[in-house]
């Protein structure tokens, strides 16, 4: 083979690779691009994708971690909580959620604490207020949920921070964030913005 027909076939195939086949007219479908998805999460109905590099823990032995997602080294930045068995069973120890009282993001009936990146669930101080600094409604997937925020102050008052609740009465699923700031606050957003349901 000569060297000038050994040229025309590599400029004959790196055209084939480069075009497409076209009808003058008819435009060409673009190509998108989605956004990585992380694992997912199913609570009761509910199904929801979590962050890249996010992790969900349903069930942990001691229950503290129950219903947990984390990223990093924080080990509880929100809990995703299935309380139909809890809510069924008069003799339960539960307090529904709701924005209509101070603590309405706890459902326990034992004394609130501070959960917060720097104090998962056991290690966290007490809760010595609760401030309802914005309530309505606020979607998950095509549902409204109930919605509050609270400033909470704290027996160690290094863990004083935000707590935000998504509560859905009918489906009996709690939402909690804990420890609110903007980065996290705009990807739970996104995470229950996608939630689908059974």
């Amino acid at each position: 083979m000569s060297f000038r027909h050994s040229v025309l076939v590599l400029v004959a195939l790196l055209s084939t690779a480069a075009c497409t086949t076209s009808t003058a007219g008819q435009a060409q479908p673009v190509p998108t691009v989605t956004a990585a998805a992380g694992p997912q999460a199913v609570v009761g109905t509910m199904r929801v994708t979590l962050p890249v590099g996010a992790t969900f823990t349903e069930h942990s032995p001691d229950g503290l971690l129950d219903g947990c997602v984390a990223e990093g080294t924080t080990v509880c930045e929100a809990r995703l909580l299935d309380l139909r068995e809890a809510t069924s069973d008069p003799n339960a120890p539960i307090n529904l959620p709701s924005a209509k009282r101070p603590f309405g993001w706890y459902t326990g009936t034992d004394v609130p604490t501070c959960i917060t990146a720097a104090s998962p669930p056991g290690q966290a101080a007490v809760a010595t207020g609760s401030t309802l600094l914005d309530s309505g409604f606020a979607p998950i997937g095509t549902k409204k949920a109930e919605y509050g925020r609270w400033q909470v102050t704290c027996e160690d008052a290094t863990q004083n921070n935000q707590v935000r609740m998504w509560w859905l009465p009918t489906s009996k699923i709690l939402v909690v964030q804990y420890g609110s700031f903007p980065g996290w606050d705009a990807k739970m957003d996104a995470l229950l913005a996608g939630a689908t349901f059974a």
